[in-house]
């Protein structure tokens, strides 16, 4: 089995980190990819994943990295089918941009790391486990803001979503050869 370079084991990992909200928003959730709470994001960024199988990968950009990263703080797909009223959307938009920074800074780590030689498969392992804790510190926040009858929905979305990253590091290491790969 050929072995993958490790500069290209860190761009798989951010590939799975930045791809939750991207497919969200494929799924057609308003305002995913970079959108968020506002909507008005979106459009692609070209880092060299996805449909080019074969072909030459282009290298990320530092900026590429850290958008993909703060993409985790968009709440669209926890709130999906959840009916809002204006100072909750206001108060979790305000939630989301708040933690958009933090998640940004994973991306700067995991940049930095290819940089240097590449990541290794923990380090890698390391910040995407760190960033969907913040993530989670911030589902945890958010659902704090909605009422007793939209938390259950709330919480089905939370569910799926953390149910498609597990498919997708399940993916990820059977592609890979790992038992307990990145």
């Amino acid at each position: 089995m050929r072995r993958m370079n490790l500069l290209t084991l860190a761009s798989i990992a951010a590939a799975v980190l930045a791809f939750g909200p991207g497919i969200a928003a494929a799924q057609g959730y308003p305002g995913g990819g970079g959108g968020g709470m506002g909507g008005m994001g979106g459009g692609g960024r070209h880092g060299g994943f996805g449909g080019n199988r074969g072909q030459q990968h282009q290298k990320m950009s530092e900026d590429d990295m850290q958008k993909r990263f703060e993409d985790m703080a968009a709440l669209k797909p926890a709130l999906k089918d959840i009916g809002l009223d204006n100072t909750q959307k206001d108060t979790l938009e305000k939630l989301e941009k708040a933690y958009r920074p933090q998640l940004g800074d994973y991306g700067r780590a995991l940049w930095s790391l290819s940089q240097n030689g590449g990541a290794d498969p923990d380090s890698v392992k390391a910040l995407r486990t760190g960033a969907r804790t913040i993530r989670d510190q911030e589902y945890t926040e958010a659902r704090g803001l909605l009422t007793t009858d939209q938390q259950p929905k709330f919480d089905q979305n939370v569910a799926k979503i953390h149910s498609d990253e597990e498919k997708r590091d399940d993916q990820m290491r059977s592609h890979m050869g790992g038992d307990d790969g990145p």
